[in-house]
């Protein structure tokens, strides 16, 4: 073979190689950048949908309701046998509205809410007004477009904003008719509205100072030990019984449970680990008296509590069956603290039991009337632990 054949096979050869490689190399950086583009956008989208609403809530609100299944609560609660009492809770205000509207809407134009705007905050600001309610809401951008949509529905035709800048940040107000107004703030993946624009201000505040709950050591403790999604879930900024001497340090936690004639509170209490209140709580506990009357047990004496529990339940077996018994008689004997009550005789004597019961019960007792209500406290491994057991009478 002639020299120059041979040289000329040897550099085709070594071209091939050069193509091949350049092939391979294309190919890789490609679905790399298939790849970095998918992983960006699916970044993206957990962002929005991991979006911490906690992180836009001032840490000086007295209350936060959360729930994680707006859709579940629209379709069971109509069902359940005290659902037109509760109707009447002093949670509403905005929220109530919303709840109201949404229900409206979902059942004629849509099939539920998206997985984002099912799950909702709203923050209390203020104990005696209805007004000052902040309520926060996961979204996508066809779900702020179905929700302008939904008020505008309600015939408010004039809906169109007023833009006012605060802090580098836009909140849009819309007229609602007679004299209110809809203050709202959004960004991607959220929206906040209250009736109250200098709320929407003290949220941006929040935000921009981290003075959220995502900044509150007590709360965080909350958002730390919660696994399991319910279906409401109340946080107040107080102790859950003010006989207990803990003051506003603490924040108190009461998860919903529902059944057509029961509904359960239960959580915990979380304090910032400077403070030693077991100590202070168990103090006040093991100086409470036991009382027994007429549809009322107060004990903290776990022996009285088992003798009452007893007699209870024997009382039903032989045909004395009333529902206050029956309460009674299915109480926790490792309960360091019960208290049972008609809640008829709490709205009869209000400052005689105001010592035991939250802020928010002793606000809504029309409402809590036709319940018996079974409380148990019990101090487990440094954590205080709370069962408010609802029952229904008619």
């Amino acid at each position: 073979m002639p020299k120059f054949a041979k040289k000329y096979k040897i550099m085709a050869m070594r071209l091939k190689v050069v193509i091949k490689l350049s092939t391979i190399v294309s190919v890789v950086l490609f679905c790399l950048a298939i790849g970095y583009y998918a992983f960006m956008k699916l970044e993206g989208t957990g962002r929005e949908r991991e979006m911490n609403l906690f992180s836009l809530v001032p840490s000086d609100c007295v209350a936060v309701l959360e729930s994680n299944d707006v859709n579940s609560f629209l379709d069971n609660y109509p069902m359940l046998n005290y659902g037109n009492k509760l109707n009447e809770i002093r949670f509403p205000g905005l929220f109530q509205f919303m709840l109201k509207k949404l229900n409206e809407y979902t059942n004629e134009s849509v099939h539920g809410l998206s997985s984002r705007m099912n799950r909702l905050l709203v923050s209390f600001h203020d104990s005696s007004s209805l007004e000052d309610q902040v309520v926060y809401w996961g979204m996508n951008p066809d779900d702020k477009k179905m929700l302008l949509n939904l008020l505008k529905e309600c015939g408010y035709d004039t809906f169109l904003p007023k833009r006012e800048d605060y802090r580098g940040e836009v909140i849009d107000i819309y007229p609602l008719g007679g004299g209110e107004f809809l203050a709202t703030y959004s960004k991607r993946g959220f929206m906040v509205m209250s009736y109250q624009k200098r709320l929407i201000e003290h949220v941006i505040d929040a935000c921009l100072d981290e003075t959220s709950l995502n900044d509150d050591e007590s709360f965080t403790q909350i958002l730390k030990k919660k696994k399991t999604k319910t279906l409401f879930s109340l946080y107040g900024h107080s102790s859950f019984m003010p006989f207990l001497g803990l003051g506003k340090a603490c924040w108190c936690e009461y998860d919903f449970q529902m059944n057509s004639d029961v509904l359960y509170l239960t959580g915990d209490t979380f304090f910032p680990d400077s403070m030693n209140y077991e100590e202070v709580a168990m103090d006040h506990i093991r100086r409470t008296e036991v009382v027994k009357e007429d549809d009322l047990l107060i004990s903290a004496d776990r022996d009285s509590t088992v003798l009452y529990a007893n007699l209870a339940f024997d009382a039903n077996e032989k045909g004395g069956r009333t529902l206050f018994n029956e309460c009674v008689a299915n109480l926790s004997h490792e309960a360091d603290f019960v208290l049972v009550t008609d809640m008829q005789k709490v709205t009869e004597e209000p400052e005689r039991f105001s010592p035991y019961l939250p802020t928010f019960i002793m606000q809504n007792l029309p409402t809590f009337r036709q319940f018996i209500l079974a409380a148990q406290l019990s101090m487990q491994e440094g954590r205080l632990s709370h069962m408010w057991v609802f029952t229904y009478k008619d």
